[in-house]
């Protein structure tokens, strides 16, 4: 007995441990991770101004991971990884527990499965930022949500509301969820001790994010801007990046019909229901958690765009939970239809062929859900440990050639965070840090880790020209990653003006990111070849 009830859960959590761990320290640290770093080793009011410049949507994963940082946790890869994952490992028995209370455990093991081997899922358990956090918080919230549901209880509606809170303070779009879930309460029966306390747990909730609301006032779009506008490329890519993130197309299709008919089916058994009950309370939040994020989203993306997948990670759940059901539907209409044509032929039908009907049923959910989580797994198996941003080598061969009278320029301040990172892992503990280029952009000192500010300007044609012939040779590190008109447009100006100034120039190419040499004269430094311009 126990081991039915408990055997699944087991293997799914030990299952997600496994997938993010695998290759944990293999990728190099990114701009985002190397931010999350510079902002957590702050003490006093340097981190509280850098949370703050950050615009707080992930200040509790900061908070967090300063405290181990206190607490003598490294800044190796995995350390300040660790989080992420022990989150992700977390949240599988709180899902797990959610589903097979609604829908029994079948469901709950499908739609598990579905989450842990979501691709996207996974690069964010391995990712030292607060997505795989914010998703354990809101999987929290929901399981708090359904037990203060079937037991009216205003502690636990409270509980729900710290919750969703915190999970404000880990993921940008958070806030849309816990409105979601609150939403769905209006569908149960109006009992004056329910509204009393959903109102007095809305009220919690509202005054524990205001400092929430006053940073993100205080830093505006500017955390946001080089999203993608919305158009019909940008909501496709968001979409697939969200519900089917590297399918095959074929399966990419399955898995969206799949999603269509546990969406249908939910609807149905929704309108269905007894009105207040707490089963349709359970298709209705499925519904909404799934819906009212999603479409939100859209609708603001209108005004400013929000189409990064990754923001929505808290929705895969629900988009999981109704593949699952679409499937264990699908699977049912299937035997169905498959028993009818039997009875046709045959006179009558015993119970064993209605045993075996059922058999059947879970044979065929089970090969269709074993496709939908093994075959995208094992076809994406070697994106593990991709290098998103060559930190190591593009610091060490920067250092390696630098000399006295150079400068370095970083077109974007999120790619000194990766240098810094690097040149204090690799250097620092030597008791010295090797002579460097003097920095230009951002022009800070070397030697320490600086509170990260987001600021996609680049320097201007007229800053470059008031170097006037200052140094020799201008290191130009090019990350690139905002391949958006204004920021391409400013980045061409600013290499055009060094162009004018500097004869000689020289490249060399690293996984996103170029490391360019201007240089009045000299011979081509070993490792780089000619640059003649362009992208």
């Amino acid at each position: 007995m126990l081991l039915a009830r408990f055997g699944p859960v087991a293997l799914l959590t030990i299952a997600a441990a496994l997938l993010s761990l695998y290759k944990l320290g293999s990728s190099p640290m990114w701009s985002d991770e190397t931010a999350s770093v510079s902002i957590s080793v702050q003490h006093g009011h340097a981190l509280w101004s850098a949370v703050a410049s950050d615009g707080g949507s992930m200040s509790a994963y900061y908070l967090l991971l300063h405290t181990f940082f206190l607490a003598g946790l490294g800044q190796s890869a995995v350390s300040v990884r660790l989080i992420s994952v022990v989150a992700f490992v977390v949240m599988v028995p709180f899902l797990y527990g959610f589903v097979r209370r609604c829908w029994g455990t079948q469901v709950a093991v499908i739609a598990v499965a579905l989450v842990i081997t979501n691709r996207m899922v996974i690069s964010k358990a391995q990712e030292a930022r607060g997505y795989a956090f914010g998703l354990l918080l809101v999987v929290v919230a929901a399981w708090l949500l359904s037990f203060a549901v079937e037991r009216i209880s205003r502690p636990r509606l409270v509980a729900w509301a710290v919750v969703s809170a915190l999970a404000c303070y880990s993921l940008l779009l958070s806030p849309l969820f816990a409105v979601a879930q609150f939403v769905s309460l209006g569908t149960l029966r109006r009992r004056a001790r329910l509204v009393r306390s959903a109102v007095i747990a809305a009220l919690v909730a509202a005054v524990l994010v205001v400092p929430l609301a006053l940073m993100a006032l205080h830093r505006g779009t500017g955390q946001i801007d080089w999203i993608a506008p919305i158009g019909a490329g940008s909501v496709k890519g968001f979409l697939y990046g969200l519900v089917v993130p590297w399918f095959s197309t074929w399966l990419r299709w399955l898995m969206l019909a799949v999603i269509v008919v546990g969406i249908v089916q939910t609807a149905r058994e929704a309108v269905g229901l007894e009105a207040g009950s707490d089963e349709r309370w359970y298709r209705v939040v499925l519904l909404c958690w799934a819906g009212v994020p999603l479409a939100a989203v859209l609708a603001i993306s209108f005004s400013v765009s929000l189409l990064q997948s990754d923001y929505l990670i808290a929705s895969v759940p629900a988009f999981a939970v109704l593949a699952a059901l679409g499937i264990t539907t699908v699977a049912q209409w299937a035997v169905a239809g498959a028993a009818r044509a039997v009875a046709a032929i045959r006179a009558g039908e015993s119970s064993g062929a209605r045993s075996g009907s059922a058999s059947a049923g879970l044979v065929l959910a089970a090969v269709v859900a074993a496709v939908t989580v093994v075959y995208p797994l094992a076809d994406s198996w070697g994106r593990y440990g991709a290098v998103i941003e060559n930190g190591p080598r593009e610091t060490a061969f920067i250092v390696g050639l630098a000399r006295p009278g150079d400068a370095i320029i970083f077109d974007q301040p999120a790619q000194r965070m990766i240098f810094n990172y690097y040149l204090l892992a690799d250097f620092d503990k030597a008791g010295k840090l090797p002579l460097l280029p003097a920095p230009v952009w951002p022009a800070d000192a070397w030697g320490t880790q600086l509170p990260y500010a987001a600021d996609h300007r680049v320097p201007t044609p007229a800053a470059i020209a008031a170097l006037d012939g200052r140094f020799s040779r201008i290191w130009v590190v090019d990350g690139g990653w905002a391949p958006l008109a204004r920021y391409l447009a400013q980045s061409r100006a600013m290499l055009a003006a060094l162009g004018q100034g500097y004869g000689f120039l020289a490249k060399e190419d690293f996984r996103g990111v170029k490391v360019l040499l201007f240089s009045k004269s000299g011979s081509l430094p070993p490792g780089m070849h000619v640059w003649a311009g362009g992208g």
